[in-house]
């Protein structure tokens, strides 16, 4: 009996023990889903890679497997991604999860710029997924790739992989829409009106009528203005001071004059791209607007800027710098300029204004760094002067000593050879970096010197300039690096260094700091304070930057609306506008179509800020 019942406490125990660990297992994935859902992705990376240590035999091991590639995606950890993606295609072909996972791994190639590799993933769903709503989004993924990246080499490649009448068909649509584009309008059209009477219920034939529709989608007459909203909750925040500052332009414009009234929307997002689109397509169709101001995200400026492009809708990306964005769609307004255009705005107040000669840059090695650089390096260049040092860090960079000290030592042959070629103008580089060689060893650090004074105690001064790029998170570790190194130079930045009580902390590093920022306003300016007043009467809120760049975006559309007009109209009238000047943010489309290229330049001086140019 006592063996029985001694059987029986066994039993319970290891009953509650199993349904702990399940409990523990789904607990887990709760959290990290919690984790994603609120863009804590290393936080949900590192939870999903527990599950699959702690709990092997899980039942979640694929969804959990799911959420680890997507976190690491989310992350910017492609290869990472792509990792855990090929070990599930390997390890689970029958799960209900492969076409996510497929749809992810498409993503990963088109990030990594291996756009015939995304369709063939894309494709993937459209013949394997039965998933009707999928099929289509994935096809419009398919379609958007083929007709924007790429060549008719690779989709004659892809035509002898998918025989067969879907492909065939997308490839006809293709063919269109680069007709029309390249202004072959009525070649292009009647293709389409073929295709939709032949194969009426074709996967594209939906894009195939939307693409038609597209010489109406210019002349639509509206009232309204649509303004999306991020659903990433670090954003939220930012595009609802946004949405609020545009509403008070629309609300003052009204007032004074009544042919100025509009009727506003907003529509939140979701968080990822794919339910993001399927939310925004029925209300551009509903509501039909004449314009569009769109959300914070690269990404989704990205996808709504060519969204614009087939809808034929103005739309105005009002924070993204990406070099290229407004070229994909003569329909998209940049009110940040972009990077390659800041860059050459900063070069050419160094190079004109301050007469400098030397520069060496230190950048990150990302398309916003790279093309940054690629602008001041230009411009510089052009203007007789020199880059003669330039260093890159890539992200997460703590400790920029050696790109630092490499830039000192460049200093030091700067002034050397500057000083060889002024005795003997006839020497070559080669004669003067062995020349220079035998200098450091011998004179500046000499051995007996090291006794005396320690090597960054001898201050650097052959760059006239350091062009630091940097984003506001690395700011506390470069100011004392910099100031270590001894360099003397004149520091200039990018809008990354404009955080004030960073600066103000670093004041003893970073004091003489010259950098650009896209907007600036003065809080004791008549303008601003009496704008102040009214906003907050009215709006009942204090208003901050993002207040005042929405409202500076409201005033200066507004200001060219016209009851009546067309979307091509009103698109026209934007692209050839003089220059606004707003409370906030200048707006004026110089150096690039529809690209602003108004830009100011402040001085971190004696701890305050001052508006320079």
């Amino acid at each position: 009996m006592l063996k029985s019942f001694n059987y029986i406490i066994l039993s319970v125990l290891l009953s509650l023990s199993m349904l702990f660990a399940q409990a523990t297992d789904a607990t887990l994935f709760k959290d990290g889903i919690n984790f994603y859902k609120n863009n804590q992705y290393d936080k949900a990376q590192r939870t999903f890679i527990q599950i699959l240590k702690d709990f092997p035999n899980s039942d979640l091991q694929t969804a959990t497997k799911l959420m680890l590639a997507k976190s690491f995606y989310k992350l910017g950890d492609y290869k990472s991604s792509r990792l855990v993606v090929d070990n599930f295609i390997k390890n689970y072909r029958f799960s209900d999860y492969l076409d996510d996972i497929y749809f992810l791994k498409g993503k990963i190639d088109f990030r990594q710029r291996d756009y015939e590799s995304a369709v063939n993933n894309w494709l993937w769903i459209i013949y394997n997924e039965s998933d009707a709503r999928l099929k289509k989004k994935a096809g419009e993924f398919v379609f958007y790739t083929m007709e924007d990246y790429l060549t008719e080499k690779e989709i004659s490649n892809l035509s002898d992989r998918y025989p067969d009448d879907t492909f065939r068909g997308l490839v006809e649509i293709v063919k269109a829409q680069k007709l029309i584009d390249a202004g072959d309008t009525e070649e292009g059209e009647q293709i389409l009106k073929q295709f939709i009477a032949d194969y009426p219920y074709h996967i594209y034939a939906d894009v195939a009528k939307r693409l038609l529709r597209g010489e109406t989608g210019a002349s639509v007459s509206s009232n309204r203005i649509l303004i999306f909203e991020s659903g990433e909750n670090s954003s939220k925040a930012v595009n609802q001071a946004i949405a609020k500052g545009f509403y008070y332009a629309a609300y003052e414009m009204s007032e004074r004059d009544r042919n100025k009234v509009v009727q506003i929307d907003t529509l939140t997002l979701d968080q990822d791209l794919l339910p993001a689109i399927q939310k925004a397509l029925p209300v551009l169709d509903k509501y039909q607007p004449l314009a569009v101001l769109g959300p914070v995200e690269d990404v989704d400026n990205t996808v709504f800027t060519l969204l614009s492009k087939y809808e034929s809708f103005p739309y105005i990306s009002p924070i993204s710098s990406q070099k290229g964005l407004a070229a994909i769609s003569p329909y998209t307004f940049q009110i940040n300029p972009d990077a390659e255009i800041k860059g050459k705005y900063l070069a050419n107040y160094a190079v004109h204004d301050l007469k400098f000669k030397t520069f060496a840059i230190l950048a990150p090695a990302d398309p916003y760094g790279q093309a940054m650089v690629k602008g001041f390096e230009e411009t510089v260049q052009d203007s007789g002067r020199e880059v003669v040092e330039k260093q890159w860090y890539y992200e997460d960079t703590q400790d920029f000593s050696r790109q630092l000290k490499t830039i000192r030592k460049k200093g030091f042959y700067i002034v050397f050879r500057d000083s060889v070629l002024t005795a003997d103008s006839l020497l070559t580089d080669e004669e003067i970096q062995e020349q220079f060689k035998q200098y450091l060893t011998e004179t500046l650090f000499s051995d007996e010197s090291r006794h005396e004074i320690d090597s960054t105690q001898v201050p650097s001064t052959g760059i006239d300039a350091l062009f630091i790029i940097t984003y506001p998170e690395y700011v506390p570790f470069i100011g004392p690096q910099f100031a270590f190194q001894n360099i003397r130079t004149t520091l200039l930045g990018n809008e990354g260094w404009n955080v004030p009580d960073q600066l103000i902390q670093q004041r003893v590093y970073l004091d003489g700091l010259i950098f650009i920022s896209p907007g600036y306003f003065d809080p004791e300016s008549w303008n601003y304070r009496t704008f102040l007043s009214r906003f907050r009467q009215q709006m009942q809120t204090t208003p901050d930057k993002y207040h005042l760049l929405g409202y500076d975006i409201g005033k200066w559309m507004l200001t060219y609306y016209r009851p009546g007009m067309s979307r091509q109209e009103f698109r026209d009238v934007l692209a050839a506008s003089g220059k606004y000047e707003g409370i906030l943010e200048n707006i004026k489309f110089g150096l690039k179509p529809r690209v602003n290229s108004e830009l100011n330049i402040i001085r971190f001086y004696l701890g305050q800020f001052l508006k320079v140019k």
